[in-house]
């Protein structure tokens, strides 16, 4: 895949099945994707266009192709399930799409990421722009070293990334907000900073107050940074009132302090988690009553952490919750389906989100995510907010 995050790229058709008691139609499979097609329509070894759920195609091309009132609101590409059948992607006819883009002559090639080509993108809801309450609009410059989380691929883009021989963690995918805190180095420190520290290294004077100056305490959602020591904060806000209910600040400062005198950092310690429970999801809020925070990942200096010692850390060292754990070991399809499919939240029958398969070094180069179909159905029946 020339990009794993592709919501619209060429593909080849693996295989094809029958579906029992449909006469008109058959399953196409096309790497780990289902789509429900015309009978007689491919054939395995075809080169198709494949835009995936969540996908958003333009009106022209929709009706050009007189789907349009096949697919979600804002002409996103949705899941169905048919005689017991799940169909999870469009298919566009590879010739079709070079006649609508005016690309006839092109050379397209499995695996090439046609998103700008074809002006299709993955639908991502609006970021709400916040401001204080006193109306006055601030100039925030983000640190670069508050890191955006890994957006990592869906499993069906990048077909075999796991073997037998792969150890993994497989956890649960929790729907809520993505939330990031951080004890980072400053990206501009203040003149004042500046002549404190140089009298701490002259005198001595002062030396645990300013002798980490240079670092500041941070969070955010996953796209936004909401606040920082040395810039100030929004209001009170989820963000917010979770690190305050689990101390978060305290925890991370007390972390980093004793990791830099025992192992050193330079660049910071960031945590990564989900908010979830009322009021962050619409309909989807787990039975929870309160605003609930559960960890799945650490960067330090850059590098993510191996998975058990993340998970360590969460639990043993700072004393958060840390994603539920469903399995640890050698990866199976057989394994990975048992926690995909039929799971529901306990004690309900709200489909659970999917699942997060990670190999147990950290390396973001395997790691992915795993969505229930069920719950992309119930999703939108109920109009549950957009999964991410």
């Amino acid at each position: 895949m020339e990009n794993q995050n592709s919501v619209c790229f060429v593909a080849q058709i693996g295989e094809i099945k029958p579906i029992e008691g449909a006469d008109n139609i058959e399953l196409g499979i096309i790497q780990g994707w289902n789509c429900i097609i015309k009978k007689g329509s491919y054939q395995v070894g075809d080169l198709v266009v494949v835009a995936t759920t969540d996908a958003v195609i333009p009106q022209e091309l929709s009706d050009a192709l007189n789907i349009t009132n096949y697919l979600r609101k804002g002409q996103r590409v949705k899941t169905v399930k048919l005689r017991g059948v799940y169909s999870e992607c469009l298919i566009i006819p590879i010739e079709f799409a070079k006649r609508a883009t005016g690309y006839s002559t092109t050379k397209w090639n499995e695996g090439d990421d046609l998103m700008d080509t074809l002006k299709i993108y993955k639908y991502e809801p609006p970021v709400v722009q916040i401001q204080l309450s006193s109306g006055r609009k601030i100039r925030y410059h983000q640190n670069p070293l508050f890191q955006v989380y890994y957006k990592f691929p869906n499993l069906k883009n990048v077909k075999g990334m796991f073997t037998e021989d792969d150890d993994v963690e497989i956890t649960r995918k929790i729907h809520g907000t993505n939330a990031r805190y951080g004890i980072v180095r400053k990206h501009k420190v203040p003149v004042w900073d500046k002549i404190r520290k140089f009298i701490t290294k002259t005198t001595g004077v002062g030396k645990e107050t300013w002798k980490w100056i240079d670092y500041e305490f941070i969070y955010g959602s996953h796209n936004v940074e909401k606040g920082s020591d040395s810039q100030g904060f929004y209001d009170i806000d989820v963000w917010r009132t979770v690190a305050d209910k689990y101390q978060i600040k305290d925890k991370l400062w007390e972390y980093f302090k004793n990791r830099k005198e025992t192992h050193g950092i330079e660049d910071g310690v960031i945590i990564y988690g989900e908010i979830y429970g009322p009021g962050i999801q619409k309909n989807y809020d787990y039975g929870l009553k309160e605003l609930t925070f559960t960890g799945f990942d650490i960067i330090i200096d850059n590098q993510y952490m191996a998975t058990p010692v993340s998970e360590l850390t969460f639990k043993g060292v700072l004393d958060l919750p840390y994603v539920p754990v469903l399995y640890k070991g050698q990866w199976s399809q057989e394994i990975q389906d048992s926690f995909v499919f039929n799971n529901f939240v306990e004690g309900t029958k709200i489909p659970h989100e999917g699942i997060v398969i990670k190999h147990v070094s950290g390396d973001r180069h395997k790691a992915a995510k795993v969505i229930n179909p069920d719950y992309l159905i119930y999703g939108e029946k109920h109009n549950v907010g957009d999964s991410h």
